[in-house]
């Protein structure tokens, strides 16, 4: 009896262990990328500093300035297009699990309410 109390236990709280899982795949994966983004913009940051400080006239750095700009614009774009596909796909991944876990609970009541009569 105590075994099949324990492996209900464990079925029942299975969705809460694979969206756990999910969440933490998700984090992981945004960390990474707010990591590399963080690398890139001061590695680009610090080439724009030192090609700047090289610069002798108004009009090269002016250039110097907007292609920097125009590299962080496309760098950050980049970055959060591709946290909003792990976002997303999260998201619908959790949905997914989420349905199956009530379908799951339902036919397990049903199945309850049918035993019990």
């Amino acid at each position: 009896m105590f075994d099949k109390m324990n492996e209900q236990l464990q079925n029942s709280m299975k969705p809460v262990t694979d969206l756990a899982n999910l969440n933490a795949k998700a984090f992981e994966q945004l960390a990474t990328q707010q990591s590399t983004l963080f690398s890139t913009l001061m590695s680009g940051g610090m080439a724009f500093a030192q090609s700047s400080a090289e610069q002798k006239d108004v009009n090269t750095l002016m250039e110097a300035q907007k292609s920097y700009a125009q590299d962080v614009q496309e760098t950050v774009l980049k970055a959060a297009k591709e946290s909003y596909a792990v976002i997303s796909e999260t998201q619908e991944k959790s949905g997914e699990l989420l349905k199956k876990a009530m379908e799951d609970a339902q036919a397990t009541v049903a199945q309850a309410a049918k035993a019990a009569k």
